[in-house]
């Protein structure tokens, strides 16, 4: 089963993938999802939701994560 994040989830982004524009806490704010796909079929257009979301950096910007590198930050304390 496929994660899901909603928007304004606190996310750390995992080890394995890098940016020279993420910030070096990984941390950000999910912003979005990053792709929808069509699919053209007996019923008309219908979207799918892709398993890619957009991430507001701690730096301001925003990067393009699979949802396998993502985790959810607990803030709860």
């Amino acid at each position: 089963m496929t994660k899901t994040f909603k928007i304004g989830d606190l996310v750390r982004i995992k080890e394995g993938t890098n940016s020279e524009k993420m910030p070096k806490s990984r941390i950000g704010h999910v912003h979005g999802l990053a792709n929808t796909s069509r699919l053209y079929n007996n019923e008309g257009v219908t979207t799918q939701q892709t398993d890619q979301y957009n991430v507001y950096m701690t730096n301001g910007e925003i990067l393009k994560f699979h949802v396998s590198y993502l985790e959810l930050v607990d803030d709860s304390g």
